[in-house]
């Protein structure tokens, strides 16, 4: 599912869950009731109203050119009114040449209040900006805190007019997500160019985009903030604006969240339906006991038999029978009993209960939270079922879930319909994976935790139990694995990531919005896992391979769980030419004199599914070079399962 748009808003304004819900709805085309819970059909279309006084989710799933897109609009009062957010985003599986475009209620929702992206103003339409706002614009872009682009547009003495429609389609189809501004003369450019500078001045018609960090005099390639040219926009109008919108898009999908945010939004469904308290969606992060299902009190086994030769235990004393205060007459004798009907299967035309599919969730729930609890506890004794534990619960009980609903008929034909049971499943499924993610992310930052604390151990001998080093801040946490692996290239010396590992890299990161997030800890933790031990074996302090690290490693060194490594690839890959060829990457001439050598050794960031990436590597640790060179980080890789 690729990610075409994402709109991160902040509104401190009254009544935020009715102004978007009112915009949301009148742009779906449906008729609102207003209820807590709106679930409507139209044709091919679906709208979901979902709301209460603290969040909401509004969801439009609709037929796009090639597939579908799903625009969900999802938001949240925070205890500061000033920090409640809006997030809106538009997924799908439509062409990879559908046009990025803002839905057409985001500005209609701008007009309504103030919204910002927690810096700068997000307004429905363009901002005018004259002499006496220049210097309102500069603070605009000087703002360290300013996530969105902010587009500018010069005077064009020849087309006024045309300026004031690309301004004006600009702001429309990259509402929520850029600023625009059009400046109102020359001697408002005049002044405005003094202040930005020769190398990011804009001029003559043109536009440029001016990116979040502008450094007036300090930029190193003042080229990031991207120019378009006034004789291109006079020749082809606001068709030589797509480029523009595309990449503005494009950045969108890979603005990172904001903590509060990221915290809070896998709880909205929980609090929407009840599983959750309203007043627990901004608290701190839960332990796993917070998100396990409420269960009554199983129900007393009974007694064993005695075993022979042994008395039964003495019997309680009970009370004695009050008397009777009269003797009641005799009942009537019932009536013979009607003859035996054929049997019949009683299940055939029994009415399958409305409630079914919540029992059986709520059945499966319950033993999925006992089994991660016991996964969790498993590994802090050291286990090694971090990834397989947790996968293969979840997998069996989802199996179990499907099972139970396919005989139960409820995805058969009857009045519920399979296309409603279908979409309470997948929601299901959606929570079901958000928690996991949660657990995941809490479960590295205890390892890391338990890591540090083993270390200063070592080093010192005595109890540090509860004390935290000022400069340990926990596992970084990423957005995207370009994210890492650009954090990875600057900070991990012992480690070696090419340019090409990323058209790979970023095609996980826009094809599969949803699932990346699994994989950024992973990769990092796999990268720091590679560098320090390449760090340890360059300076002789560790002998053995990276599988080996992982299994005894130093005192405190980061690791991965041995399952996730994996250092060679079966006889039915290496003996292919084909699969032999795609694990083919270059290394240093150093390594050897082709500059290309067959990697075999891989790190499994998830082991089962579609896509199941995995980050191929060279260990010369030990070797000429002193590193680990990355050789592909990506999905599978063709072999005999994949073709």
């Amino acid at each position: 599912m690729t990610q075409f748009y994402q709109a991160l808003l902040r509104d401190g304004g009254q009544r935020l869950g009715p102004r978007l819900r009112r915009s949301f709805a009148a742009w779906a085309g449906v008729s609102d009731d207003g209820s807590p819970r709106l679930d409507v059909a139209k044709g091919r279309n679906r709208v979901a109203l979902a709301d209460n006084e603290v969040c909401g989710r509004y969801l439009l799933d609709a037929p796009a050119a090639g597939g579908r897109l799903r625009t969900t609009a999802t938001w949240a009062a925070a205890q500061s009114a000033a920090k409640s957010w809006v997030r809106v985003t538009v997924e799908g599986d439509a062409a990879e040449d559908a046009p990025a475009r803002a839905p057409g209620f985001v500005a209609a929702f701008l007009a309504t209040g103030r919204a910002t992206d927690g810096a700068v103003p997000v307004e429905a339409g363009p901002h005018l900006v004259g002499p006496e706002e220049v210097k309102e614009l500069t603070a605009w872009l000087a703002n360290p805190d300013r996530g969105v682009p902010l587009i500018v547009l010069t005077v064009d003495r020849t087309e006024p007019g045309l300026v004031t429609a690309c301004a004006d389609h600009l702001s429309a189809a990259l509402a929520g997500v850029a600023v625009v501004a059009r400046l109102y003369d020359t001697r408002t450019q005049d002044e405005l160019n003094s202040w930005l500078g020769p190398d990011l001045s804009v001029f003559g018609g043109g536009l440029r985009t001016y990116l979040p960090g502008v450094r007036p005099g300090e930029e190193t390639y003042a080229m990031r903030h991207q120019p378009r040219g006034g004789g291109a926009i006079r020749d082809h109008g606001i068709r030589a604006l797509g480029v523009v919108i595309e990449g503005v898009a494009d950045l969108s999908v890979h603005r990172p969240l904001p903590t509060d945010i990221r915290q809070a939004e896998p709880r909205v469904a929980r609090v929407l339906s009840g599983a959750l308290a309203p007043e627990e969606l901004h608290a701190p992060p839960p332990s796993p006991a917070a998100i396990a299902v409420p269960r009554p009190p199983r129900a007393p086994r009974p007694a064993a038999p005695p075993r022979p030769g042994t008395a039964p235990p003495p019997a309680l004393p009970t009370q004695p029978a009050p008397p009777a205060a009269e003797t009641p007459e005799p009942e009537p004798a019932p009536p013979a009993p009607a003859p035996a009907a054929p049997e019949t299967d009683a299940t055939a035309d029994a009415p399958v209960p409305d409630d079914l599919a919540d029992r059986i969730t709520a059945r499966l729930a319950d033993r999925l939270d006992d089994s991660v609890l016991d996964a969790l506890v498993d590994m802090a004794r050291g286990g090694d079922s971090e990834t397989t534990g947790l996968i293969k619960t979840m997998s069996a009980h989802l199996d179990a879930l499907t099972r139970a609903v396919e005989s139960s008929g409820l995805l058969g034909p009857g009045p519920r319909g399979p296309g409603q049971e279908l979409r309470r499943l997948q929601e299901q499924y959606d929570q079901l994976e958000s928690d996991y993610v949660e657990l995941q992310e809490h479960e590295r930052k205890a390892q890391d935790r338990i890591r540090w604390l083993e270390s200063r151990l070592a080093e010192h001998a005595d109890p540090v139990y509860g004390v935290q080093d000022a400069d340990l801040d926990g596992p970084w946490e990423a957005e995207s694995l370009m994210d890492v692996v650009q954090r990875a290239r600057k900070q991990l010396r012992h480690l070696d990531l090419p340019d090409t590992l990323d058209t790979e890299v970023s095609r996980l990161d826009v094809m599969y919005p949803r699932q990346r997030r699994r994989w950024t800890g992973k990769t990092w933790d796999a990268l720091r896992a590679l560098d320090a031990y390449a760090e340890a074996r360059a300076e002789a302090r560790f002998t053995g391979g990276f599988y080996d690290w992982c299994t005894r490693p130093l005192h405190g060194g980061p690791i991965i769980t041995p399952t996730m490594v994996s250092m060679k690839e079966s006889d039915s890959v290496s003996g292919n030419p084909k699969y032999y060829r795609a694990r083919i990457f270059r290394v240093p001439a150093d390594i050897d004199e082709s500059g290309r050598v067959f990697m075999p050794s891989h790190i499994k960031l998830q082991a089962v599914g579609s896509p199941a990436p995995r980050m191929h590597f060279l260990d010369d640790a030990g070797g000429a070079t002193g590193k680990i060179w990355i050789g592909y980080l990506g999905d599978h890789l063709p072999n005999t399962r994949t073709n």
